[in-house]
């Protein structure tokens, strides 16, 4: 009886020694032909329209793109350039009262960003102002939503 509780445990001391000398082998093997899925950022789809602004001390507001056709359902998402850090405010009024034709989108997780979604045909315009106040180097952004 001592003889085989003997080469059981001799059995168990090789098994274990070659699992750590060789490893184990993956159990969960993942087939090489199906496509693997990458998740797209929330922040950025398919489709959306990104405008970059810039503005130094002096000058108008540099906009990446200043007239834009988006439809409806579209996102337009209004960006700084890399290393802007300043005040800016977005206004718009009159015959081509943005927000007829676009929504800001309230559920922004990146607070640099400023997101609209196209609501309705139209055409609208959105003054990009540096600085919170300089009017007279502000820009004007021109979006026309199609249906």
């Amino acid at each position: 009886m001592k003889n085989i509780h003997h080469k059981q445990y001799l059995l168990l001391l090789l098994l274990m020694g070659s699992l750590f000398f060789y490893g184990c082998a993956n159990i969960n093997p993942i087939d090489p032909q199906s496509p693997s899925t990458i998740p797209t950022p929330k922040t950025e789809q398919v489709g959306d329209s990104i405008v970059t602004y810039n503005y130094a001390d002096t000058g108008d507001v540099q906009l990446s793109a200043n007239n834009l056709t988006l439809k409806v359902g579209q996102r337009l998402i209004l960006e700084p350039a890399l290393g802007l850090s300043k005040n800016t405010r977005f206004t718009s009024s009159g015959e081509y009262f943005f927000s007829n034709i676009m929504q800001q989108d309230m559920d922004q997780s990146n607070e640099t960003r400023v997101v609209f979604i196209g609501e309705k045909p139209g055409k609208g315009k959105l003054q990009i102002i540096p600085n919170s106040t300089e009017i007279d180097r502000a820009v004007d952004l021109w979006v026309t939503v199609i249906p």
